[in-house]
């Protein structure tokens, strides 16, 4: 029997056995605020490593090395304690913990100085506040925006081209806005805006070395019907803007290219906040503001997400409605099918917040996807807001068909608000990192995936997906050493010297490692090298050496050790830089190479 069903096999019985215990079934239980590994439900694919309790809507939105010890950590902000609190990933133990004004909204890192050091970006309300902290907690700046609340996580680009990061922000009732992260200036600011919960989403889609950013504002609870707008990245203003006559803010308009004609569409969800669901759909858009086609009924705070499921070459579209329902459309807004995973809660007026996340949980190298449910939304620091209309979280695992494959009660009431997979710890299993009301639950799963940290949601599909097996990089603003290379947009250039190209340049990877029994299999990769330019690809072994050169997009590799991806940037004329887009670097497992 191969290595991987003997594995799966021995967790699979481990987690029949034990013990099924209620977790946080009290509100004295949750109250204690300490971490536990006690798990409520047998299951096949889940097993929960720990849970930190919390009475509060609470955020755990990244997972990094923030030192550069190799040892990964999340950061967690509570608005019950009001404190942001730095914890070992592995096991959820306090490294620090710091209390700050504000009842928090949203959690995202950067290197923000480029010195390789990983600064914390972190939003609240009341004040509607960003504070700029280093990672070990000491405070290097604020700034206050004139709003209650600041709802959303930065996105971070050099917008205007100056070498400068800017930091694009949307506040609750009032202003878009963008700053200088340098010194948290504001470099522009738009009136009228109100943005909840949307991130805004940011992408040169028609590769033009512009940045072009999409966000929704307004919203029934706000008196202002809600509008979707493409923005221009310099003076804020909407290039167009469509009308939806319902709650545009809280959902992110997601970019992808759903019918393989080369160019991104925009998927997004439209909701029913004032309960008036004629107007609640999900939308298709084409970059330009066209609509090409909206599918009504589908009621959701979260837009859905899409990727190749089934491997058939096309796109599907997952979203899941605010009664827990999972729906699964195709690229042309048709419904392939429709699955209520919690008809209990019916009359509970349930509101399922997250979209499913679509990745590996079984370790079969396929995607499934991965639903959250609960019920009605409760956020009380000194007791549970109506015990009748609470209800435990639950995760499932559906296949690409909508099959039901597993099931796992974490045994608590749950409301949950951010979730994410990442790999927390040294084995090569992904985790699940829920947050929400109800506390943090971090839960193993039996899927593989790219061992890499979690920043912050991407600002494309990739946001919440992990595609099975394979290191994937289409930003290049995270980790890796840059030479004489620049972000363009998505995508890295030749640096400029006196209005001119630098001749050479180098990008390298982070140190991409295996799982057990692992080998990279293939690599792909998008450039665009006009006029006398190139880029050559090696591959270099962890000390460095390379042992693959010149590499062509398509090749087919049999590597069975951690690699780093080295990219080198050339031009004999001046006037012109090679682009690389994205790169793709898979891996499997050696057995499965046995046919």
């Amino acid at each position: 029997m191969c290595s991987r069903l003997v594995l799966m096999t021995v967790v699979a019985l481990l987690s029949v056995i034990e013990t099924s215990i209620s977790l946080a079934d009290s509100e004295s239980d949750i109250k204690s605020g300490n971490n536990t590994r006690l798990q409520s439900t047998a299951s096949k694919f889940f097993q929960l490593e720990y849970t930190k309790p919390d009475l509060s809507f609470c955020n755990a939105q990244i997972c990094v090395d923030s030192d550069n010890d190799g040892q990964r950590e999340l950061l967690f902000a509570s608005r019950k304690t009001k404190k942001l609190q730095m914890l070992r990933a592995s096991d959820g133990t306090v490294i620090w913990s710091k209390k700050l004004a504000g009842s928090q909204q949203s959690i995202s890192a950067y290197d923000l100085n480029g010195d390789g050091k990983i600064e914390i970006l972190y939003t609240v309300s009341s004040p509607g506040r960003l504070y700029v902290l280093d990672h070990t907690g000491n405070m290097l700046r604020q700034w206050d925006s004139s709003d209650f609340k600041l709802g959303n996580s930065a996105v971070i680009v050099d917008a205007d081209g100056d070498g400068q990061l800017d930091g694009l922000f949307g506040s609750r009732s009032k202003y878009l806005l963008r700053l200088n992260m340098a010194d948290l200036k504001l470099s522009e600011r738009r009136a009228g805006w109100a943005q909840c919960g949307c991130h805004t989403t940011a992408m040169d889609v028609d590769r033009d070395g512009r940045w072009d950013f999409f966000a929704g504002s307004g919203d029934d609870s706000r008196g202002k019907k809600g509008v979707l707008h493409r923005i221009d990245p310099i003076t804020l203003k909407s290039l167009w803007s469509y009308k939806t006559n319902d709650n545009a803010s809280s959902a992110d308009p997601v970019l992808v290219d759903i019918d393989n004609d080369g160019q991104v569409e925009i998927i997004k969800s439209v909701d029913n906040y004032a309960r008036d669901d004629a107007h609640d759909a999900i939308y298709a858009f084409e970059t330009n503001g066209t609509l090409l086609w909206k599918v009504p009924d589908l009621s959701g705070e979260d837009s859905p997400n899409v990727a190749d499921l089934d491997g058939d070459g096309e796109m599907e579209i997952v979203g899941m409605t605010f009664q827990n329902e999972v729906y699964c459309l195709d690229a042309k807004g048709h419904i392939k099918w429709r699955r209520n995973l919690r008809p209990e809660l019916k009359h509970q007026n349930s509101h399922a917040y997250l979209t499913p996340i679509l990745c590996d949980i079984n370790g079969d190298q396929k995607m499934e996807i991965l639903a959250l449910t609960n019920g009605k939304y409760f956020d009380n620091t000194q007791k549970f807001s109506n015990k009748k209309t609470r209800a435990n979280g639950i995760v499932y695992a559906l296949s690409a068909e909508g099959e039901i494959l597993d099931r796992f009660d974490v045994g608590g009431p749950r409301y949950w608000g951010d979730a994410y997979v990442c790999n927390l710890d040294e084995d090569p299993f992904l985790e699940l990192v829920i947050t929400g009301s109800g506390g943090l639950d971090v839960i193993e799963t039996r899927g593989f995936g790219a061992n890499t940290e979690h920043f912050q949601r991407r600002r494309n599909y990739q946001r919440l997906n992990v595609v099975p097996w394979a290191y994937e990089d289409s930003y290049f603003i995270y980790r890796g050493a840059k030479k004489g290379v620049v972000n363009l947009t998505d995508n890295l250039v030749l640096n400029k010297q006196v209005g001119k190209y630098r001749s050479t340049g180098m990008f390298t990877t982070e140190l991409l490692t295996l799982p057990p029994n692992g080998r990279f299999n293939k690599l792909n990769y998008a450039v665009r090298t006009p006029n006398q330019t190139s880029i050559e690809v090696n591959i270099l072994d962890q000390t460095g050496k390379t042992i693959r050169s010149h590499v062509s997009s398509g090749s087919q590799l049999k590597i069975d050790e951690p690699v780093q991806l080295e990219f080198i940037f050339l031009t004999t004329d001046q006037s012109y830089t090679p682009i690389l887009d994205s790169y793709s670097l898979s891996f499997n497992l050696k057995e499965d190479e046995i046919k």
